[in-house]
């Protein structure tokens, strides 16, 4: 895997840990179980032999990057089957493709990945609007949601990882605004609401408005509230953190075995699985079930 930039990998359980483990007033989680868990990801990055994102430790990803879920990115580079480096692709020849610092990667196969761009300019041609509000609004009772650019917070809200669950909360927040523009209005559409324009939105301009509206409205904050409480309920019947764990272990040895042409590698081969001890990072099942 050949980057200019090399983006974030975490393990499948740093993503469920972000939707599961307990919450605080202001919708942080406890420090001491961050920093076990941070340290079982680092642990993984430096078992495996994967390159440790270049932003670490002082960001957890690139702007603009997402974080990818993936456990076959580290077990892959622990068996061999995998490598990634910094370059960037300058011509290809019969044998393969030829960086610009003149590295020739031999291979039969090669897959280009290219990025994307947000389609903005839709929302621009639909409405007549090119600046929208922090709040997501493009102007009274008219709200535009999509995803935005996943600035550095983007990451450390009630949201998650998930469009959906911003999508839930702000359809919430339209029906109040609807029903009560009069208290709600300043923060939502009002002259001092911060715009930009449509195409420079960030994750972090929305989590800050979410983060005031459930500061200064009950009844937005009851809405947040509720649709964390809804989606652990759902998390802990569905895959509890006990039931995950011991899943997510077995998995992680399984990649072993197909990654070895269907033969099974000895635990004492096979890379750590670091996350043992992740269900007492989080609530007992009888207390979110009761």
């Amino acid at each position: 895997v050949v980057a200019r930039r090399l983006g974030t990998i975490c393990p499948k359980m740093i993503d469920y840990l972000n939707f599961v483990k307990p919450w605080d007033e202001h919708y942080r989680h406890d420090t001491a179980t961050n920093v076990k868990q941070l340290q079982a990801w680092r642990s993984t990055y430096t078992k495996s032999g994967a390159a440790t994102p270049e932003v670490w430790p002082t960001k957890s990803k690139h702007e603009g990057h997402t974080i990818s879920v993936s456990d076959i990115w580290f077990v892959a580079h622990h068996m061999g089957k995998m490598r990634t480096q910094i370059g960037a692709l300058e011509r290809m020849d019969a044998k393969g493709c030829v960086l610009a610092d003149g590295t020739l990667l031999p291979c039969d196969v090669v897959v280009g990945c290219i990025g994307f761009e947000r389609n903005t300019t839709f929302c621009e041609q639909l409405t007549g609007r090119s600046e929208v509000f922090h709040s997501n609004y493009l102007d009274q009772n008219m709200m535009y949601l999509a995803d935005a650019e996943i600035d550095e917070s983007a990451f450390n809200s009630f949201f998650g990882s998930s469009v959906l669950e911003y999508a839930k909360f702000y359809t919430n927040v339209y029906v109040e605004g609807l029903e009560r523009p009069d208290a709600l209005g300043p923060i939502l559409w009002g002259p001092q609401v911060a715009k930009c324009p449509v195409k420079l939105r960030k994750w972090t301009q929305y989590i800050g408005v979410g983060t005031e509206l459930i500061a200064k409205d009950a009844a937005c904050k009851a809405h947040a509230a509720q649709l964390v409480a809804d989606r652990t309920v759902h998390f802990y019947r569905t895959m509890p953190p006990a039931a995950f764990v011991e899943v997510n272990r077995k998995e992680w040895e399984e990649l072993h075995t197909r990654l070895n042409g269907g033969v099974a590698v000895p635990k004492s081969k096979m890379l750590p699985y670091a996350f043992g001890e992740a269900a007492t990072w989080c609530l007992p099942l009888e207390e979110v079930l009761a």
